[in-house]
């Protein structure tokens, strides 16, 4: 297949984070989200339809957000479906983030919408350190795509890194 000139390829390093908890899976995933909260599709419905305004929006967000700024967006147990296949496998894929913290950041560079919201996954490997978080540290991928977004990425760093703190901190 040819593309001609519409096609860009880039190559990069981007920075990924796994953190062992000393926690089991199922205690992962419920501190996990307890430190975040749940956006709902259905206000977001609303929100567009009524063509609202920014700060109803920031409101809206300011109300779905976990202690740390973030919702969960969506989120798949690929663990549960995978499991039917060669033994049990304990993984989750979120897709958390902000549009608060999003919308500077699109405004930047639009291309970053592959990256906002960002994906976190808890799994457990057999690690006998108890179940891990993992993630791409968000500062390396969108300094990759465009570095003016490199001070965004490091405010969703310290986001990210306050809630593996909060829950190595709160462990049971």
């Amino acid at each position: 297949m040819h593309f001609g000139p519409y096609k860009a390829i880039t190559h990069t390093s981007i920075i990924r984070e796994d953190i062992t908890t000393g926690l089991s899976y199922e205690a992962l995933v419920v501190a996990f989200e307890r430190e975040l909260g749940r956006w709902d599709p259905v206000i977001q419905n609303t929100l567009v339809k009524e063509k609202a305004s920014w700060e109803k929006v920031e409101k809206a967000f300011q109300q779905m957000a976990g202690p740390h700024g973030f919702a969960i967006f969506f989120h798949v147990d690929q663990g549960q479906l995978m499991s039917l296949k060669n033994g049990i496998k304990k993984c989750r894929m979120y897709l958390i983030g902000n549009g608060v913290f999003a919308e500077p950041i699109l405004a930047i560079d639009i291309r970053a919408s592959l990256y906002v919201p960002f994906r976190v996954c808890l799994y457990d490997n057999g690690n006998p350190n108890g179940a891990i978080i993992g993630y791409d540290r968000p500062s390396s991928f969108l300094a990759a795509l465009n570095p003016a977004l490199y001070p965004y990425g490091l405010f969703l760093d310290s986001k990210l890194d306050s809630i593996v703190q909060s829950i190595l901190n709160n462990r049971k």
